[in-house]
């Protein structure tokens, strides 16, 4: 039986919104389907300008300008909507918009991943008591399908681990480093310049958009929201051309990983630099891309990878969702509300990288190792490099063996009291 058109509500037009926007007035295809309703944003006078000069609308000018809308009762009291597409991001107002929406009883998409991250739990539960379906593909991976390719992991699989590169713009900086030996600093300007990276990159750089992506994704596999402020994050502007030089010569990379993995002892889920071997599929992921590994204990390990930002790619995850919706295609998350274990940093085995500046005298790498060995930690390997300077400082580079987290806590605030220690250590755990 063929189904009637579902009617759209759009809540933001920046760039993915106006993509969006775009694909459902002038796709043919997509037409057969779908029907553009209302469009609410913050200022009509500035985003009905910004269409009118737009001339892939000129055919369809007077038909989309009239939908524009600034007031919000309106929109909301439109009840010809069948699905809300929020495209706003953030919390506020977001998170009114979406809930007023499932009480209304309307099918919602969004790509907003600080509002699924934070909220998961009490929006899908009432999706589900209001009968109506929540779906936000594009809030992880973009135009990656990992939400749909875990989902269905899930029918027969348990998972056991996630390992991803889940922000672009640090992989694109992580990446340029490694190819080229350029600066940390040097690379953001580059980046920014390009668009890859916003004026003020800290949510990227720092490992904030990767936490709350890696939460969703950990969420999903383990059936239970897992709370924002268990997962460790470290970010990416410590670290220097030096490190990644001397990645090299041990044969790693260096890469921003989000690991979301469950054990016996319970949950633990980190975002942090770290050195991968170049042997590893995951060291070869360069640019802007985005790259998941799903450990299921049947499937074992299954490998995604694709864009993982940009308007093209995220408006392909919307619409995925939107045709999901429209053919009852696509599965309901579901969470179970069990309390799990959350293991901190200090409470998981960890192998470390260390650089040290330190003097290049006698006795000071046999204190470190007494450090090191009172802690129970086993040093792997260490080389020592010379630095071009007139201050008899060397590099020490050291590689521990897997630890427990708070032992080497422990171990290198002691060692960075040491007087021969003249900079702070620099720390990048080891993914083998």
């Amino acid at each position: 039986m063929k189904r009637s058109n579902l009617n759209i509500g759009i809540i933001g037009i920046g760039n993915i919104g106006l993509q969006v926007l775009k694909q459902l007035t002038l796709n043919s295809q997509l037409n057969k389907l779908f029907s553009v309703e209302s469009v609410l944003v913050r200022d009509k006078q500035k985003y009905t300008k910004i269409i009118s000069e737009d001339n892939e609308f000129k055919n369809e000018i007077d038909n989309v300008l009239e939908k524009i809308t600034d007031n919000e009762d309106d929109f909301f009291s439109n009840n010809n909507i069948d699905i809300l597409i929020e495209l706003i991001g953030g919390i506020d107002p977001a998170y009114r918009y979406v809930k007023r929406a499932l009480e209304s009883k309307k099918h919602v998409v969004t790509a907003n991943k600080d509002l699924i991250a934070t909220h998961i739990e009490e929006l899908l539960q009432l999706s589900k008591d209001n009968s109506v379906k929540l779906r936000f593909e594009g809030s992880v991976g973009a135009g990656i399908p990992i939400i749909e390719v875990l989902s269905d992991m899930l029918k027969q699989n348990q998972i056991k681990k996630i390992t991803g590169i889940i922000n672009g713009t640090s992989n694109y900086i992580l990446s340029s480093m490694f190819e080229n030996s350029s600066d940390f600093e040097d690379v953001l300007k580059e980046a920014q310049d390009l668009g890859f990276a916003e004026s003020d990159p800290t949510n990227d750089v720092e490992g904030f958009d990767a936490k709350f992506k890696i939460n969703i994704l950990g969420s999903i596999a383990f059936g239970t929201r897992i709370p924002l402020e268990t997962v460790y994050v470290k970010g990416i502007s410590g670290v220097s051309n030096k490190d990644m030089n001397y990645a090299k010569e041990f044969g790693y990379n260096i890469k921003l990983l989000a690991i979301t993995e469950k054990s016996s002892e319970g949950i633990y889920s980190n975002i942090s630099p770290a050195l991968v071997s170049l042997s590893q599929p995951i060291s070869k992921v360069g640019g802007n891309y985005n790259a998941v590994e799903i450990l299921g204990d049947l499937v074992g390990n299954l490998w995604i990878q694709g864009e993982g930002a940009g308007k093209n790619s995220t408006s392909s995850a919307v619409l995925g969702d939107l045709m999901g919706i429209y053919y009852r295609s696509s599965d309901d998350v579901n969470l179970s509300g069990n309390k799990e274990n959350y293991l901190s940093k200090e409470e998981v085995m960890i192998r470390n990288y260390i650089r040290l500046s330190v003097e290049d005298k006698y006795g000071v790498l046999s204190e470190i190792s007494g450090i090191f060995s009172k802690n129970e930690i086993s040093i792997a390997s260490v080389i020592q490099k010379d630095i071009d300077n007139d201050q008899d400082v060397v590099d020490l580079v050291i590689m521990t063996h897997d630890s427990k987290g708070v032992n080497f806590d422990i171990a290198i605030d002691s060692v960075s009291k040491i007087s021969s220690v003249k900079e702070k250590p620099v720390v990048i755990r080891i993914n083998d």
